[in-house]
């Protein structure tokens, strides 16, 4: 009898010291601020591309989705990568190549792909032309960048020549003129 009355006392004691160690407080706790959740966006945008014959950009309207914390002038080069669907279009960009950043600052857009852009490069002077021209007037087509002008960077570094017919190392402005 002794050891079941010492036995309920040391009970009574543990659930004392639990209900003691328990939150009585019922005033709100602060909770963390909610952060705005950026989403994904569509855009509709003009891709130019080379006709089949290397002769003059085609433009092309496209609905594109624009991924959460991506920018549009990084968007619009990345889908220069994907096939036209314009009759008589052409792919111009090098198998393989990567979109490393597109960065708009002070009037100027730079272009950073990876070492495919040039290392599969298999066109002559037309289709080098057009490459560059299909990518800088795609981007000052977008609001807001009609008079930047485009560098391209291969790895983050400055280039001499994707084929070896036009320098690489000059800034690009927008050609309406080779636009049909």
């Amino acid at each position: 009898m002794r050891k079941l009355l010492v036995l309920t006392a040391i009970m009574a004691l543990l659930l004392g010291a639990l209900v003691g160690c328990t939150r009585t407080d019922t005033s709100p706790q602060p909770r963390p601020p909610e952060r705005e959740e950026e989403q994904d966006r569509t855009e509709t945008v003009t891709l130019y591309y080379a006709n089949s014959q290397v002769q003059y950009l085609l433009a092309e309207e496209r609905v594109i989705t624009v991924p959460e914390g991506v920018t549009l002038a990084y968007a619009v080069v990345s889908e220069l990568l994907h096939e036209p669907v314009t009759p008589d279009a052409a792919l111009l960009m090098p198998a393989e190549t990567e979109v490393l950043g597109v960065t708009v600052e002070s009037g100027l857009i730079t272009v950073d792909v990876n070492q495919n852009f040039r290392d599969n490069f298999y066109g002559g002077s037309s289709s080098e032309a057009f490459l560059i021209y299909s990518i800088v007037n795609t981007l000052t087509e977008l609001e807001g960048l009609e008079d930047h002008e485009v560098r391209f960077l291969i790895n983050g570094e400055p280039f001499d020549t994707i084929g070896g017919h036009m320098s690489a190392e000059e800034h690009f402005t927008r050609s309406e003129e080779l636009i049909n």
